[in-house]
């Protein structure tokens, strides 16, 4: 007689067990892999569309300080109605500054503008993330 031995039935649960955990982990580790790529994507998509904006205001304010599009104020674009981007919403503000280094709000001489450019998008989760951007605006001297 040999003294051959098998696998016994705790040893086949246990070792099921260890590979269970792994691989729970490892579709853990996918799921908040995916997540994370997905919100990248929009807030890369969010940074564009708020310096799409800016830059645009920047070319019209090189063209034509008095422009309508750069008079004080706030512009909203919801959700919907932006070309191409309709999971965003967009909020553009104005505002005029005067004064040494644009300090001053609402000034007698307008010597510059600041802009705020706030992009909003919606998650899967359903939450809602925003990116803001900003920049000084003067005009050719």
């Amino acid at each position: 007689m040999t003294d051959a031995r098998g696998v016994s039935l705790a040893e086949v649960l246990v070792a099921t067990c260890v590979l269970s955990v792994g691989l729970v982990a490892i579709v853990t580790g996918l799921q908040y892999a995916t997540v994370s790529v997905d919100r990248g994507r929009a807030e890369t998509a969010a940074v564009l569309l708020g310096e799409a904006r800016l830059e645009r205001l920047r070319s019209v304010g090189l063209a034509d300080w008095d422009d309508p599009q750069l008079a004080p104020g706030t512009t909203r674009e919801d959700y919907r109605t932006i070309a191409d981007a309709e999971g965003f919403r967009r909020e553009t503000t104005v505002a005029d500054r005067g004064g040494p280094g644009c300090a001053e709000a609402a000034p007698t001489t307008v010597t510059c503008k600041t802009v705020r450019v706030a992009v909003s998008y919606r998650e899967a989760s359903g939450g809602e993330r925003r990116v803001e951007l900003a920049t000084v605006l003067a005009p050719r001297p």
